[in-house]
């Protein structure tokens, strides 16, 4: 009886292995043999590697916390909520990563130090005169003030007379005139009422 079955087994197989298409997977098999040998390689090594990471207690620590701590995030409906409103906002972040890529440049030249001392000592060169005429007009005004403490004499109305036709007595108030009519042009005014 066993060798019936045996002989029946034996025709079968002799019938597929003579099918066309089991003779090309056959032939495919046999050629790609080599690289089955190196995946069935390489996935050995993989098992030696998962198996001596299971075994590694350190390993296992450190793959552990990680893991931890993302399970301590609360996976709430309002964390999904921001976590798709993040997401829906992503283009925008992305348009604005990329103007910062644009910007950093810019922001690199900035922040160096020879050209901040150069942004300075040419903002130094523009300040300079203006600089000096401030400390020329507090010198003068210093010592206008000390030249008038020094006098203890009264100013009469000859003093007066005599300063008004002083060249620059007559050119300020030739100055403040003209500003006074320049107020007056650009500021509307009621007519001066009696009370």
């Amino acid at each position: 009886m066993m060798s019936a079955t045996t002989t029946q087994n034996s025709v079968h197989w002799v019938n597929e292995l003579s099918n066309p298409e089991v003779q090309d997977a056959l032939t495919t098999l046999v050629k790609k043999l080599p690289q089955i040998k190196e995946a069935v390689v390489k996935l050995e090594q993989g098992l030696e590697v998962v198996t001596t990471l299971a075994t590694d207690s350190d390993t296992i620590n450190n793959i552990a916390e990680p893991i931890s701590q993302v399970s301590k995030v609360a996976l709430n409906k309002d964390n999904i909520n921001a976590l798709l409103s993040l997401v829906e906002k992503l283009p925008k972040i992305a348009q604005a990563v990329e103007m910062l890529e644009k910007v950093t440049p810019f922001i690199e030249v900035i922040t160096k130090k020879e050209n901040i001392v150069s942004v300075a000592e040419a903002a130094e060169v523009l300040i300079a005169p203006v600089t000096e005429r401030v400390q020329e007009g507090m010198s003068m005004v210093k010592e206008a003030k000390a030249r008038a403490e020094q006098k203890r004499d009264d100013v009469g109305i000859f003093d007066l007379l005599r300063i008004l036709k002083d060249p620059t007595v007559q050119d300020g108030l030739k100055f403040v005139q003209s500003f006074l009519e320049i107020i007056a042009e650009k500021t509307p005014h009621e007519p001066y009422k009696k009370k």
